[in-house]
Parts: structure tokens; sequence; C-alpha cells
């Protein structure tokens, strides 16, 4: 039996080729579908890519130098030779001294402030237009702005009631001053009647 001649060199590439072109190509598909690529970010927003660790944050930033302190203006020297008078033991007993008594209150007050207390004062005159004083007393008040009511008793029935109430002696002028009677007409005690019932007015 005719013996068979052994392969040649050729033939045995041909059959190693394919060979390593399969286990290539199965490495090459291991390779390429066992890790997926990350997914590309959607079209039209920008990649945001992570700072590095070292880097340093706006508010991490060093902080702004703080403005300088505004220097106080220096104090004037104190003169040593500057004494304060110390109060003198007359001039204490003057502040101290009270009021002197009896003195008219109307004499520490302004003067407006009595006229409006003054003004606050109902005047009432009981008299008749024969009588002399009643015309001195009425050319007195009207010269002196005082400001009074008339009441004739001859012509007013009530006024002469009201003037017998009053004073019995039916004499003329009377007044009625703040409901304070007072008979005759002395400019000074009229004034002073006055000045008595303008007092609960200050």
């Amino acid at each position: 039996m005719p013996s068979q001649a052994p392969p040649t060199r050729s033939a045995l590439w041909a059959a190693i080729i394919p060979m390593l072109l399969l286990v290539a190509g199965v490495a090459w598909a291991m390779s390429y579908f066992g890790s997926a690529p990350a997914d590309p970010p959607p079209r039209g927003v920008p990649k945001v890519s992570a700072p590095p660790a070292d880097a340093a944050t706006p508010e991490q930033e060093s902080p702004a130098p703080e403005p300088d302190a505004i220097p106080e203006a220096p104090q004037p020297p104190v003169p040593d030779d500057i004494l304060v008078p110390e109060p003198s033991p007359e001039s204490g007993q003057l502040e101290d001294a009270p009021a002197p008594s009896g003195a008219p209150v109307e004499a520490n007050l302004p003067d407006w402030k009595s006229s409006v207390a003054r003004r606050r004062v109902q005047i009432t005159m009981y008299a008749t237009q024969w009588c002399e004083v009643c015309r001195k007393a009425r050319d007195y008040m009207q010269a002196n702005q005082i400001e009074f009511i008339e009441l004739d008793t001859d012509e007013n029935a009530m006024a002469g009631e009201r003037l017998r109430e009053l004073n019995p002696g039916r004499t003329i002028p009377t007044f009625e001053i703040d409901g304070q009677v007072y008979i005759g007409f002395n400019e000074d005690q009229f004034e002073a009647k006055i000045d008595e019932a303008a007092r609960k007015y200050l």
C-alpha cells in the first residue's frame, strides 16, 4: 500500500491563519461590546466640567482688606490755671430766700396773663341815668376798656329787685363782681376788687 506524503508547510499555514483571525475577531467583539460608552450630553447644553479640588471658590477667596480706622481727633489740653468759682454764701441765700409774704400774686406774673384773667371777671353795675357817681364809674370803665354790664334800676323792674337783694339800702352804684358785692365807686378800691376776683383765673 503506498504511503501518504506528509502535508506541506503551505497547507499548515492555510489552516492556522483562519483560526488566528477567528480568535482576533472574538477578542475584538468582547472588548467593543463589553464596555458601553457614556451617554453624550443633549444638544444645546454645554458640558460643565467639575473644577479641580484645589480650585478656590469666590467665597473662599481672600477677604477684602478692612478700611483703616478713622483716627480720633486729639482733645485740646485743658489748662490747669482755670478755676471754677464757688458760690458765695450770700448768693445762696438770695436764691433760697422765699418771696415776701403779702406781695401781690400779679407782680410775679406777665402782664398778658393778668390781663386775660381780668377779662374773665364778670362785672354788673346797677345804676341810673341821673346818678353822677354812676356816670363817673361808667366813664372810667369805658376809658380803661373794662367790660361790664349796666342795668338801669329805674327802667328794669327785675334789676331793681336784684339790687334790693344785693344791697337792701338800694344805694347806687352797686356792683356785682363775680358774685361779690361792691357799693359806691372808688378807682383804687374798684381795681383791687377786680384783681381779687381775677386771682382764681390765674
